[in-house]
């Protein structure tokens, strides 16, 4: 990562290019942007925020209009800056904006918009516009004369890089989850002309739902599709390694609250329950328990005969998704069928398994990257058993091509060390990587923590009450731990009784330190 600092007027100006002493965090020399952009920057009360966009003497070159761009910079109670870099800005000339102190601690927004007119490539990213005229970047956050470093992040970084194979670079980025898990991301002899750089915790997958295909796929295939962040889970993307300093949350520049670098905290789980319909027909109700320090996918499974095992053949399994760091009661509702759709009697004993085997999970998708000749390292830097290297990839169901295009080896799914780079390709126009989102992904096992365990109910606590005539569900439940393969599970085993109780919500769970909490 080139590191520069231009003297920042605050005007449309004039700067020459490439004579830049050490400073302010650049853009790397051999990539530009065109299109969409926005880059945000945390800054402490009494530092300064400047930044800088100049033309380069590069274009688009499929037939995009030349327009203007209008650059912006808003931070915590400052007036908001704004630019506009006219669509005949000379090259080497651009929009400058002078240091400006802060006047309170918080993140600033600076960005990058191109006109609506402007040309989108869908297959690299829906929401995203490439216009015209190419731009270098630099943005600095200070303290005094000193330069504060890990400060600037984006959340999907579009870049323009000519087909010139010169073109061609090595990227080190950082990204940082919600729940506190930070990787570092090598990409090794990177070349994706018009590509977007972004990571989520869902990836591929299966229609437009979010669940996880885990595997690569082609830009046409109608059964699957990039999340590209609209699952949420969307990691933040660190030009730099994240500052030590940087605070778990704070102020926006519009006032609200974000996460900026969180500490992680293992996700727990309390308090599960089945709420029944006392239908009549079937084994319908709602299951509810507390979820708490969890972002990501996890499943509900139903053992619908109450043998002790929940991958049967009729057991059924409800996928769920956390998208924000979840905070409290977690309610899902159960039909009361089994995985043909058969009707379960309201008589039948069913068991209940919340199930999450995967935290720090992370998705690196390849949108029409024509090539990455070096591979891609990525290491999980934090968490248990940090640092780790593995990565994982399924390239089997795409298209053959010839061997001198095609990915080393396709089957990555034993998630091989990937120090030094893996799973790369060859660059041209026609690669493995063209028109193809390439999903390459990695997680760490959960560990799970949770309460309220007993045991499964006796026939004794399902006496009838001669007072009660109505047969409603009550729940006896149970948290345990079943650690196999990294898989750990909370159940709750439901019976039929009478003598109904008025419906509670389950309370919250003991505070930290409580005794009772065991790790499962």
């Amino acid at each position: 990562m080139k590191r520069a600092f231009f003297g920042l007027v605050l005007a449309f100006g004039v700067a020459v290019f490439g004579m830049q002493p050490a400073g302010a965090l650049s853009s790397d020399p051999k990539l530009f942007i065109s299109a969409d952009n926005t880059f945000y920057a945390y800054a402490k009360a009494g530092e300064s925020v400047s930044a800088e966009f100049l033309r380069v003497n590069h274009d688009e070159p499929f037939g995009t209009p030349r327009e203007d761009v209008t650059i912006t910079v808003d931070g915590p109670g400052a007036e908001q800056q704004r630019c506009v870099a006219p669509k005949d800005v000379p090259v080497g000339q651009g929009c400058r904006f002078a240091p400006v102190t802060a006047q309170a601690a918080g993140i600033w927004r600076v960005q990058f918009a191109v006109p609506q007119t402007a040309k989108a490539y869908p297959e690299v990213s829906p929401a995203v516009r490439w216009a015209k005229n190419l731009f270098s970047w630099n943005i600095s956050v200070k303290a005094g004369q000193t330069e504060q470093t890990g400060r600037i992040w984006t959340e999907r970084y579009a870049i323009r890089q000519p087909a010139d194979v010169a073109f061609t670079t090595n990227l080190n980025y950082h990204y940082v989850s919600e729940d506190g898990y930070i990787y570092r991301a090598t990409y090794k002899g990177y070349h994706g002309q018009i590509s977007t750089l972004s990571a989520d915790a869902v990836g591929i997958r299966s229609g437009t739902g979010c669940v996880s295909a885990y595997q690569s796929s082609e830009v046409g295939n109608t059964k699957l599709s990039p999340a590209l962040g609209s699952c949420g889970n969307a990691y933040k993307l660190f030009f730099e390694e994240p500052a030590g300093n940087l605070p778990a949350t704070a102020k926006t520049w519009d006032g609200k609250d974000d996460w900026v670098r969180p500490n992680i905290s293992r996700p727990s789980i309390s308090e599960l329950n089945f709420d029944s319909d006392k239908s009549v027909d079937q084994q319908s109700g709602t299951i509810t328990f507390f979820l708490r320090n969890f972002i990501g996918q996890y499943q509900i499974k139903i053992d619908v005969d109450n043998d002790g095992g929940f991958n049967g053949q009729n057991d059924v399994v409800i996928h769920q998704q956390m998208k924000r760091l979840s905070g409290g009661l977690q309610s899902v509702r159960f039909d009361g069928t089994d995985k043909t759709g058969q009707i379960i009697s309201p008589n039948q004993k069913i068991g209940i398994m919340v199930e999450i085997t995967k935290v720090a999970e992370i998705h690196l998708v390849a949108a029409d990257v024509e090539g990455r000749t070096g591979g891609l390292e990525l290491v999980r830097v934090s968490g248990n058993n940090a640092p780790t290297t593995g990565l994982c990839w399924n390239d089997t169901e795409l298209t053959e091509m010839p061997a001198s295009l095609t990915t080393p080896i396709l089957d990555g799914r034993a998630c091989p060390d990937s120090t030094k780079g893996v799973h790369s390709w060859a660059y041209a126009d026609a690669s493995w990587g063209n028109a193809r989102y390439i999903d390459d992904w990695v997680y760490a096992t959960a560990e799970l923590q949770g309460t309220n365990t007993t045991v499964y109910p006796k026939e004794d606590e399902t006496a009838v009450s001669a007072a009660s005539g109505n047969t409603v569900a009550a729940v006896m439940a149970i948290v345990g731990g079943v650690v196999a393969a990294g898989i750990v599970v909370a159940a709750v085993i439901l019976i039929r009784r009478k003598n109904k109780r008025p419906p509670q919500l389950p309370p919250p769970p003991p505070a930290p330190g409580d005794p009772n909490i065991g790790s499962l």
